[in-house]
């Protein structure tokens, strides 16, 4: 096994519209304001599966930035390093949002499977494998979270995640989804989640 310690990191496809996401949330235009998140109750455990899940999505990007041999361009590349920083800014968002709910970084690791980003084609199917997951729990979300601003807050980040799917999706030749993506409740996205990470005493 891989193991990825979220700590060791401090640091879309087609049209300009996805390469320039890669920079991160869209900032708001002048004079716009986007009210801060202020999550209630069930809010609070969409986001904490969010830090979670963008860790976890944000380390198999710096895996696969990392990974010599792996057959990426250096365009590629450098891409994947820039949605890697910019998932990192929008965990601290995330985390600043749970104030004193977020979870410690130290409380998961992320581990992949051995050779999961050895080959570019692997490294874009889990990626998109998480994006997806992302992209389905925001979808609940936003139809069922209380705070109106926690909703706009999770529909932005399920914006540039989707952006980040059809890059992956690009990159690895796949056709473009004929139905549409539906939500996920958090239970069963915890579950697929679980494969990808560890605690810190884990023996396993």
């Amino acid at each position: 096994m891989i193991e990825l310690d979220r700590g060791e990191f401090l640091r879309l496809g087609a049209g300009g519209l996805i390469v320039a996401a890669a920079g991160g949330l869209v900032p708001a235009t002048a004079g716009a304001q986007v009210p801060v998140p202020t999550p209630k109750d069930d809010d609070i455990s969409f986001l904490t599966f969010a830090t979670t899940a963008e860790r976890a999505s944000r380390d198999i990007y710096r895996a696969a930035y990392k990974q010599a041999g792996a057959g990426f361009t250096a365009s590629e590349r450098r891409h994947l390093n820039k949605v890697a920083s910019a998932k990192r800014a929008h965990i601290m968002r995330i985390d600043a949002a749970l104030g004193a709910d977020a979870p410690l970084t130290s409380d998961f690791q992320t581990v992949l499977p051995k050779g999961a980003v050895r080959t570019k084609a692997k490294a874009l199917a889990l990626a998109a494998r998480l994006e997806t997951l992302l992209v389905r729990v925001y979808l609940n979300g936003i139809g069922y979270a209380e705070d109106g601003a926690t909703r706009l807050f999770m529909g932005r980040l399920m914006a540039y995640d989707t952006e980040s799917l059809a890059w992956l999706n690009l990159k690895a030749d796949k056709q473009v989804p004929s139905g549409l993506l539906s939500p996920i409740d958090l239970e069963p996205a915890g579950d697929a989640l679980d494969a990808y990470l560890s605690t810190p005493d884990d023996p396993n």
